[in-house]
């Protein structure tokens, strides 16, 4: 890679986009790229961390291990996203896995290389420590709000043995709100051998009176779609839409909280059907 280009990768990174071009060579010298195959392990939960690690290209998943060996992933990061940050201010463990989601390019920054970096340039080191804890701090909220939506909405679903013409509006009074923006929603059931039917519209949003076709997902930069139910048929769809359009950086988190809705509610779904007598 051409250190040019090396240079325009680092000034696209957030982290760093506040810092001037003369003093990201500097640093540019200190940060090591690593090309990663698919499933490539950058780290395990538990070792020693030493190091940051700028995403260049690719995405690298975050996850944690729970109970009984079960895995939860609590981010995807992308182009521009940066990880092991808390390996600058201490030794201590990793407390997650980062492991490539295809191939990726990583630039990974050692504490000792950042320190020599900070006595050069004393004054663009405040701006990077004062943007990684505003960074930090923003993750910190959107995790605790992810969280507690999860919390409330298993408790929603599973409390309250009802049929999905009366549920799914209450999960989309639950999750409109636990959403950055403004959102509005909508949600259709599918009976067996009857029409498709809208049972709720939530906002200031118009939409169709059916739903849109296909597995679920983004439709565009506004709109994101879940299919309710089995892989094979689904029972419901619910349509969500944000007054504005929702950055490229921030769909991955958007689709990872919407998607744990789906997973949920179909579970509380498929149970209150096998409920039935």
């Amino acid at each position: 890679m051409l250190f040019e280009e090396k240079i325009k990768l680092l000034k696209a990174m957030r982290l760093l986009s506040q810092i001037p071009e003369r003093q990201l060579v500097g640093l540019a010298e200190f940060l090591r790229p690593k090309e990663l195959e698919p499933g490539a392990v950058v780290f395990q939960e538990g070792s020693t961390g030493m190091s940051l690690y700028f995403v260049s290209s690719g995405r690298i998943r975050i996850s944690k291990s729970g109970a009984g060996g079960s895995t939860t992933d609590l981010a995807l990061l992308g182009p521009g996203d940066f990880f092991g940050e808390m390996a600058l201010i201490e030794e201590a463990e990793r407390t997650a896995s980062a492991v490539a989601y295809g191939s990726c390019l990583v630039f990974e920054l050692f504490r000792g290389d950042l320190a020599r970096w900070v006595k050069t340039n004393p004054a663009q080191a405040v701006q990077f420590f004062a943007e990684l804890v505003h960074l930090q701090s923003f993750r910190l909220r959107r995790t605790s709000n992810e969280l507690t939506l999860h919390s409330d909405l298993s408790n929603l679903l599973f409390e309250q043995a009802v049929p999905a013409a009366a549920l799914l509006p209450k999960v989309l009074d639950l999750v409109l709100p636990r959403l950055h923006g403004v959102w509005s929603g909508a949600a259709y059931i599918c009976p067996e051998g009857k029409p498709v039917q809208r049972v709720a519209v939530k906002g200031e949003a118009e939409f169709q009176a059916v739903p849109p076709k296909g597995s679920g997902g983004w439709l565009d930069a506004s709109t994101f779609h879940l299919a309710l139910g089995s892989v094979t048929k689904a029972a419901a769809h619910l349509v969500f839409y944000s007054r504005t359009p929702v950055a490229a950086d921030e769909k991955d988190d958007v689709s990872r909280a919407l998607t744990a809705v789906a997973r949920l509610t179909s579970s509380a779904m498929e149970l209150h059907r096998l409920s039935k007598p």
